[in-house]
């Protein structure tokens, strides 16, 4: 399934993990705990908001007996954080747009794949960082863009409010720049030919290159985007309770290499921490206990 395609929405119920179609839960069945933060979550009941057409972090997948299934990254994590930690929830699918707007109202509402920025953080909580991203250029033919110089003089198609988008703005503050709601939509315009770039998360790209004949793949050092695309994190709303279980348990899931092994499978084995942790940070300041090392 081509990673965009316009999709019905699907909500899925939680319960210790995402619950599928068959009842069973896709959450690896693990015995493992959590340390102190096993019990802090038991029983309790979120929300997941986000987008469902943002392979390899959410998706929508077709199975064999025709049902449609939300997989990818996140999911695997969520639902491997709610076995561990005994709790259940929903996945709820929003355009990137909507979700910000979502998870500051809901004090029991999450989401994945988030940078933080002193900006954000003003409104929201972010646990440590479980992915390192990059940032890519998805162009329709023609030589990788592989530095900000190569997007010179192109059009350039951004999600709205997103940590590429901003970062283009800064970076190249004259640039012909198109904000759509969702990154579906940027793929259409490039593919289209009305736009020349698509400035996207980089295992987002990787994932629309291999699904639609004729996209070139770009990936930007991490030295160019540093300053503006941290790594990916969990974020729900300011003070909301359940974001230092998640930290503490995110942590145990690096170094178990669970979230490595996740990567691998969802990503590619070019992404994964390798051992070294020390890029994902720390929560943000004033959550719970739980701080990273």
């Amino acid at each position: 399934m081509a990673a965009g395609a316009a999709l019905a929405p699907l909500a899925l119920a939680g319960c210790g993990g995402t619950q599928q179609g068959d009842g069973t839960s896709s959450a690896t069945d693990t015995s493992a705990t959590s340390g102190a933060a096993t019990n802090d979550l038991s029983g309790q009941h979120l929300t997941f908001v986000g987008d469902d057409a943002f392979a390899p972090y959410r998706y929508i997948e077709m199975q064999s007996d025709g049902t449609q299934k939300v997989v990818g990254l996140d999911i695997a994590i969520a639902d491997e954080m709610a076995s561990r930690l005994s709790f259940t929830y929903d996945f709820e699918p929003q355009e990137f747009a909507a979700t910000l707007a979502s998870v500051q109202a809901s004090d029991t509402s999450f989401t994945m794949a988030m940078s933080s920025n002193a900006e954000r953080e003003q409104t929201y909580d972010f646990t440590r960082g479980y992915y390192q991203p990059l940032v890519g250029v998805l162009t329709l033919g023609g030589d990788p863009i592989t530095s900000i110089d190569g997007l010179a003089g192109k059009s350039i198609a951004c999600t709205t409010g997103t940590v590429q988008n901003k970062f283009v703005t800064a970076v190249l503050p004259d640039a012909d720049v198109h904000t759509y709601d969702g990154g579906d939509q940027c793929l259409q315009e490039v593919l289209a030919g009305r736009i020349d770039a698509y400035v996207c998360d980089g295992a987002e790209g990787q994932s629309m290159r291999d699904a639609n004949d004729g996209l070139v793949l770009g990936l930007l050092d991490r030295n160019e985007t540093k300053d503006y695309v941290g790594v990916y994190r969990v974020m729900a709303t300011k003070g909301a309770a359940f974001v230092a279980a998640f930290d503490q348990c995110i942590g145990e899931m690096l170094e178990d290499g669970t979230i490595d092994q996740f990567i691998g499978t969802y990503v590619g084995p070019d992404f994964e921490w390798g051992g070294d942790f020390s890029a994902s940070g720390s929560t943000t300041e004033g959550v719970g206990s739980s701080s990273a090392n």
